[in-house]
């Protein structure tokens, strides 16, 4: 993936890129790789890590840093997943990431952004009871299958969702990049960060 360097062209290409430093292989990049198209003004790339630790993610985004150029409009994101990462290993990785890097957190994990398209629901999930939520509405769901075309759609109410779960927890003195915001999902501002790029 080390085309997506500038400095090896010796110009500026018309397009920022987004870089996507994701902890899962298939369901993230699976979704993300829709919004590289070339009607983007943003260029997408997601790279799997195969981390779940979401201090080594952070680790492994600081190396892709200077492949950027942030200061122009580039950017990288690390979008990670609660797992066993505790309050103390998600404050080290927002501390480490700095201003540099864009951090996304789902608590409990990535699926809920697709739940949030479908349904509102401030009730704590486990992972097996928030894939019986969302079978309710894909009723095949598989993390190794594209559901972008389906969701799409409805990608005004997953942002609104979204947003209403930060202001319920945040409402309720709920620290947000921690395992005590559960449910909820920050992918909503990756989203709108592409969807400001063409606007």
């Amino acid at each position: 993936m080390s085309d997506y360097s500038r400095r090896n062209r010796g110009q500026r290409p018309t397009r920022n890129k987004m870089v996507i430093i994701c902890e899962g292989e298939k369901t993230e990049p699976l979704y993300f790789n829709n919004y590289r198209t070339r009607q983007n003004n943003l260029d997408v790339i997601t790279i799997p890590s195969n981390r779940k630790d979401v201090v080594n993610i952070v680790g492994f985004a600081k190396k892709k840093l200077d492949e950027l150029d942030i200061e122009s409009g580039d950017s990288i994101w690390c979008v990670f997943d609660r797992d066993e990462n505790t309050d103390q290993t998600i404050s080290s990785a927002y501390k480490e990431a700095g201003r540099s890097i864009n951090m996304c957190f789902s608590n409990p994990s990535f699926e809920l952004w697709f739940l949030l398209h479908f349904s509102y629901n401030n009730s704590p999930l486990e992972n097996k009871g928030l894939i019986e939520l969302l079978k309710r509405n894909i009723s095949e769901y598989s993390k190794s299958e594209n559901y972008y075309k389906v969701l799409e759609p409805l990608m005004v109410t997953a942002i609104k969702n979204s947003k209403k779960l930060e202001k319920y927890h945040l409402d309720n003195g709920t620290e947000l990049n921690s395992t005590k915001s559960n449910p909820s999902t920050q992918v909503h501002r990756m989203i709108e960060t592409i969807l400001n790029f063409n606007s």
